[in-house]
């Protein structure tokens, strides 16, 4: 259908180009990025938004990242960028999917001009995939559209949808809209009921102006409208987009979803999640609890944008002194979902369906999921400031040499812990934090009370507490006077250590009783004066380092990567 595509390459001037989203409908302007910042900024600021144009975007900024890096200490520095440029905005998951694909490609055994170019035909080929995605969930999308159809005797399907997920958010077609555009392209009449998408309109902007564009029959709604239009027999289904979805089929999308598929499910109304696998977080597996949910500017909702005398103007919408919550997404329980469209098809949102369309993900999800039994407390901890800060400091210097992180598939490692008081109970992050660069309260669990015998523990917190919560218990139980542990991945680091120090059995899996107990017993044998330094011989890439506050465990797993990094 020749849609121009949201973000380009430009080679002639060998910069970046994309669409400001800015300022649709009212100006279709372009920008151009030529920096890490640059592009940081543009995610920042919505000038791109939406998953997988922000994936892409993240993708080119590390390729600018890398054109513009000192030669110096080339990986370092991308190391920092890669860090600095995840933390830009927290739910989308493509964003940490897309920079550390990008990580990867990279190599200590190739030139700087080499993994330039690396970097780029990477950001092309990611950009390239997503459009392919689109094209896929387009065409599935489009059978379902079909399905009802023949049952309206030519009056048109009409389809309901939030926010932008369009080519605008998407490269090309897009994931919700993709199927819209299909049928129109087939003769299939249909109509979309456009919801404004408060507070920065993205639907009322954005999805209407690209409907307007491929002259698509549309009318915008408020917010609230969806409901009534169900009610009244008016939508005959919804069809959505994706921000990030669990394992189990949870769906974090722009905030208001969540109530559109309650209307839907109080009225039979099929409710669709159109998205392609890169947004799908295999990590994870209790979107309410797990989905890390951005709270962005409150003047997004006391301010809003117009027209006036063909001039853009800005205006306020509520008293100056009202204070504004500002959540940028909700998250939609799997059981309101009618069925996931991907790439490869037609789905349940259930961790069966999802497995069956990919089951190559089989073998890779088990990491970063907690395999202990869990009596678990879903409310606020408080944390010291004094020890947060501590906790956010230690752990950068962790992350910028990759000993915290995710690997290419998004799947995160290493975990830090803290006992701030004598007893059982120890703060420690949350199951699969590494992929997020900075860490908020949310992201941590408080564990107080853990059993090796019957393989558990309880916690408190608005997260689960980590995988290796047992092993932080045994290594606090046979040293009391430890007060922090670190649990970090670093394979070059963890073959120079096996069995040089004090190393458990490869028969031993990570997560389980019989680690905590080998663990337990091998730290009894040491005192904090030792260089505490445990590997996990069954567990590739573990270390665990520990000592009678953080700073001193933390220098500890610091100067064993320095001793070792030039051998």
């Amino acid at each position: 259908m020749g849609n121009p595509q949201t973000i380009w390459y430009n080679k002639e001037k060998n910069i970046v180009e994309t669409i400001d989203q800015r300022y649709l409908p009212f100006q279709n302007n372009v920008i151009e990025i030529q920096t890490l910042e640059e592009a940081r900024f543009a995610i920042t600021e919505m000038i791109v938004r939406g998953a997988p144009l922000i994936g892409v975007t993240a993708a080119y900024g590390m390729y600018l990242a890398a054109r513009n890096a000192s030669e110096g200490d080339f990986h370092t520095e991308m190391k920092h960028a890669a860090s600095w440029l995840k933390s830009s905005r927290p739910t989308a998951v493509n964003l940490a999917f897309a920079v550390d694909e990008a990580m990867a490609v990279i190599s200590v055994d190739l030139s700087i001009s080499e993994n330039i170019q690396l970097l780029l035909e990477y950001a092309e080929s990611l950009k390239q995939r997503e459009i392919d995605f689109s094209k896929k969930i387009g065409f599935f999308g489009l059978e379902l559209i079909q399905s009802i159809s023949e049952n309206k005797n030519g009056e048109p399907v009409h389809i309901l949808t939030h926010c932008n997920a369009g080519r605008l958010a998407c490269v090309e077609l897009g994931t919700a809209t993709a199927p819209i555009y299909l049928a129109h392209e087939a003769g299939i009449p249909v109509h979309v009921w456009v919801d404004e998408t408060r507070p920065r309109n993205q639907g009322a902007r954005l999805t209407a102006w690209e409907l307007g564009e491929a002259g698509i029959p549309h009318t915008i709604i408020p917010d609230n409208t969806g409901g009534h239009l169900m009610q009244h027999h008016m939508v005959d289904m919804v069809i959505v987009g994706s921000d990030r979805t669990t394992l189990n089929g949870d769906v974090a999308n722009k905030i208001g979803t969540y109530l559109k598929a309650l209307a839907a499910a109080d009225n039979a109304i099929p409710f669709y999640i159109a998205l392609p696998s890169t947004t799908i977080d295999w990590t994870l597996n209790d979107g309410i609890s797990e989905i890390p949910i951005e709270q962005r500017d409150g003047r997004e909702v006391s301010m809003m944008e117009g027209m006036l005398n063909g001039e853009i103007h800005e205006f306020r919408v509520h008293p100056e002194k009202s204070p504004v919550v500002n959540y940028g997404f909700d998250v939609t329980p799997a059981r309101l979902v009618t069925g996931l469209i991907t790439e490869r098809g037609v789905c349940k949102a259930t961790r069966e369906g999802i497995l069956n369309l990919f089951p190559e993900k089989m073998n890779k999800i088990v990491e970063g999921y907690v395999k202990f039994n869990c009596d678990w407390q879903h409310k606020k901890i408080l944390i010291q400031d004094e020890l947060f800060q501590a906790l956010k400091m230690e752990r950068s210097q962790l992350c910028i040499l990759g000993l915290i992180g995710a690997y290419p598939d998004g799947i995160g490692f290493g975990n830090i812990s803290v006992k701030p008081e004598q007893g059982s109970a120890f703060i420690i992050t949350g199951s699969s934090t590494g992929q997020f660069a900075q860490l908020n309260g949310s992201h941590y669990a408080l564990v107080t009370e853990y059993n090796f015998a019957k393989n558990s523990i309880s916690c408190t917190g608005q997260t689960k507490a980590s995988a290796e919560s047992l092993t932080h218990a045994a290594v606090y139980e046979a040293l009391p006077e430890v007060g922090a542990v670190i649990h970090v991945h670093c394979l070059w680091l963890w073959e120079k250590l096996l069995n040089n120090y004090s190393t458990t059995s490869s028969e031993i899996e990570y997560g389980t009783p019989e680690m905590a107990y080998a663990v337990q017993s091998l730290a009894s044998q040491m005192n904090t004066n030792d260089e505490n330094i445990i590997v996990m011989g069954g567990h590739r890439e573990g270390i665990l380092a520990f000592g009678r506050n953080l700073k001193e465990a933390t220098l500890l797993i610091l100067n064993i990567y320095n001793r070792y990094k030039h051998d």
